[in-house]
């Protein structure tokens, strides 16, 4: 059976008969115009049920809008640490690439510099990083430009700032064992900084999974898709140094933003994690404590996967 289209005014009766409290029809309007009946009502509505077609009683559209607001918040906030996390890995893996090829400033494009198991993300990330450099080497005001005009190459660390999110963890997975751990040893450096004191091994394949999941929540909140009940496609590894400090087994699922949150601190500063945990707790005090009755706080919690009463845990000083 296909969906009909449905005008304005019948999307505002469909969620009137369903028992949601509209104030404002023609403000109402605007809102689903500029925003998505299907984003906002399929989306965010789903906490305010109490059947498939009913809705709580006392559930308004302001209060959808407000879970709705609050998790655009928490995508904003999540995003900027995840950036953090990119920025410093990029780093990493810019140095010790550019260190184990110094005699060959754009090895990036031989295959012989990777381990030949990925061979099909080898053939991928090179095409990709070719096609960057031919996009960019032609117009001024770039750092590719600039190197290609000046030097006739593109060294790594200067690529690497032109390359997303997936790039990054493409050429960091499929790169030796030898470099893979060297990013991993700087991460430590992280990991201690945010109090999970440990002499455990840091192994690259709990790295890769921790930075896969992170890439995949990256994708939510950057593309603003719905955050809420969102869940990676696997676990991450799981590794005890952090996942027992915060009351998570070997046997707990390890693919929620909880999780996703929790492993950040194996790739940003103490500040920046500071910052982001500070942030979050105080959105879900302010956005959902005070303006969202209808449903319980913790209900948002556990769809993030977060612990009941999170939010009224200590701030981290900064």
């Amino acid at each position: 059976m296909q969906k009909e289209f449905k005008t304005l005014k019948q999307q505002i009766e469909i969620l009137k008969n369903r028992g949601m409290t509209i104030k404002d029809e023609d403000k109402t309007k605007k809102y689903l115009l500029s925003n998505n009946y299907y984003n906002i009502i399929n989306g965010y509505s789903k906490p305010f049920l109490k059947e498939k077609s009913e809705y709580l009683s006392g559930t308004s559209f302001n209060k959808v809008s407000k879970l709705y607001f609050f998790d655009g918040e928490i995508k904003q906030t999540l995003l900027n640490a995840i950036l953090c996390a990119e920025h410093h890995l990029k780093s990493s893996f810019a140095y010790h690439f550019g260190e184990a090829h110094r005699h060959k400033p754009e090895s990036y494009l031989d295959v012989s510099a990777y381990n030949h198991k990925f061979s099909s993300d080898i053939a991928y990330i090179i095409t990709k990083l070719n096609r960057i450099i031919r996009l960019n080497q032609h117009y001024p005001n770039n750092a590719i430009y600039h190197y290609k005009e000046k030097y006739g190459f593109v060294p790594i660390w200067v690529l690497v700032d032109f390359l997303d999110f997936g790039d990054l963890y493409t050429l960091i997975k499929i790169s030796p064992i030898s470099i893979q751990n060297k990013i991993a040893r700087d991460m430590t450096e992280f990991i201690h900084k945010n109090h999970i004191n440990t002499t455990e091994y840091y192994a690259p394949a709990t790295m890769l999974s921790m930075i896969k999941n992170i890439h995949e929540t990256r994708n939510i909140c950057a593309h603003n898709k719905r955050l809420i009940y969102f869940k990676c496609r696997a676990d991450s590894t799981f590794w005890a140094p952090l996942h027992t400090k915060f009351n998570i087994t070997n046997n707990d699922s390890r693919n929620s933003v909880y999780t996703t949150f929790l492993s950040l601190q194996c790739f940003i500063s103490d500040t920046e994690f500071a910052q982001l945990n500070n942030t979050f707790r105080k959105r879900i005090r302010n956005v959902l404590g005070k303006h969202l009755k209808t449903i319980e706080v913790n209900k948002i919690l556990r769809s993030l996967g977060f612990p009941d009463n999170w939010q009224n845990l200590p701030k981290i000083p900064q």
